[in-house]
């Protein structure tokens, strides 16, 4: 008997942080089914194809792809309740896979082998960092968890060296959400030809699987369709004055830099030249991105470093980008922290610290539930996720710089014997 009680025990406390962890979990779902943004919006979106109607015309708040939409065919016909909870299910096990993955990637990107309170604080850490988004994603039944899985997929895959399933989840997150479609020529430069054309294809079949079922009256697909209503005007400033404004405006939830810039533009004198100076930005930014990706090419296992750039690249470079699409950032930030746990640099006094801590301040302590509704309205319309985000990619930067320290030191250790 008392054996069976000190097993009781042992059970309860090795499974004590799991508790912690997982009830609140389940009591957090009462409030995602308070505001079914999701659960309306992607099913209306849906039943357009049921129906034979544009997206355009019966889910005019639509804008992702219509393969999305395609996806969310099931949640039609379930009701209310069914759609929140089998959605809530998917978004937490995306979140949880993902950041799982993650790990994986930086213990084997930086060869760390954690200690048990280490891994709890490195766990700690990262979820502290990336849970400002991570509420954000359910608040809004947004979708960014599951592109956050797929991209961490495929980069497993790629450093795992598995082309299909790195290709087809690069696919998928790009067929549903545009922005993943930078790692193509990502893929390209680091002549993984198979997985490029692997890519293509399933992007271009998932992209037209609407089409191959269903069509609408006034248009020749779905794929064309929203890439004449949506993508163009984004990308070329094509269309009327209030879609432009749509993608550039004061709309302080959209943190991209393309927006960052246009606010600035306004204030200045400058906002006749916006255009050449967001595409000399965007080159600059460009530039900056595959110096990175160059510089980390040099390391044996990059792919988690390279993701990282990527993500950063996809918020930045998207013409549109709300609180939830940042929920990526969780891959960056891992990979930072695992980088200080291998190396021992752990004090926040380094630049690396201060600047971490500096991008941590901008994009989490800028809440309304913290600073209050005034302030935190000021602070997004100038930008503070953006520069958040832009500091994280400057610690990226300062990590190269010792990385390349350390390298050349270990070459001058290694002469002198």
């Amino acid at each position: 008997m008392q054996g069976r009680f000190v097993r009781i025990t042992d059970f309860f406390k090795s499974h004590r942080l799991t508790l912690l962890v997982w009830v609140p979990i389940a009591l957090y779902y009462f409030r995602f089914i308070k505001r079914p943004d999701g659960m309306t919006q992607f099913p209306q979106a849906a039943n357009c194809f049921l129906i034979g109607k544009p997206l355009a015309f019966c889910a005019g708040s639509f804008t992702y792809p219509p393969a999305f939409a395609f996806l969310m065919i099931p949640f039609v016909f379930m009701p209310m309740w069914l759609r929140n909870i089998v959605w809530y299910v998917l978004s937490i096990a995306a979140l949880y896979f993902g950041f799982r993955m993650s790990e994986h990637l930086v213990m084997k990107t930086f060869r760390i082998r954690f200690e048990k309170d280490q891994l709890y604080r490195f766990r700690f850490l990262s979820v502290l960092f990336g849970l400002k988004f991570v509420f954000a994603v359910l608040e809004n039944q947004a979708y960014d968890c599951l592109i956050f899985f797929l991209l961490v997929l495929g980069v497993y895959g790629l450093a795992e060296e598995n082309d299909f399933l790195a290709a087809s989840a690069i696919a998928l997150a790009a067929a549903i959400k545009a922005t993943p479609l930078l790692f193509f020529p990502y893929l390209l430069f680091r002549k993984k030809w198979k997985v490029f054309s692997f890519c293509m294809v399933f992007f271009l079949a998932i992209s037209f699987l609407p089409d191959l079922f269903f069509s609408a009256e006034g248009q020749s697909t779905y794929f064309g369709r929203w890439f004449q209503d949506t993508v163009a005007p984004s990308l070329f400033s094509s269309g009327n004055a209030s879609s432009l404004h749509f993608w550039e405006g004061e709309n302080q939830l959209n943190q991209s830099l393309r927006s960052f810039i246009y606010r600035l533009a306004a204030r200045g004198e400058i906002a006749s030249h916006f255009r050449e100076v967001l595409y000399i930005i965007y080159a600059l930014f460009l530039f900056l991105l595959s110096y990175l990706i160059f510089e980390f090419s040099k390391m044996e296992l990059p792919y988690a470093l390279d993701g990282s750039v990527l993500m950063i690249g996809m918020l930045m470079l998207s013409p549109m980008s709300s609180k939830s699409h940042f929920v990526v950032l969780i891959l960056p930030y891992m990979v930072i922290w695992g980088y200080l746990f291998r190396s021992n640099r752990l004090n926040l006094k380094t630049p690396i610290g201060f600047i971490l801590m500096a991008s941590f301040a901008f994009n989490s302590l800028t809440s309304r539930g913290i600073i209050g509704d005034r302030l935190s309205t000021i602070l997004l319309l100038s930008g503070c996720v953006t520069i958040g985000t832009l500091l994280i990619l400057a610690v990226l930067g300062l990590v190269i710089f010792e990385l390349r320290r350390d390298r050349l030191g270990a070459v001058d250790s290694a002469g002198a014997f």
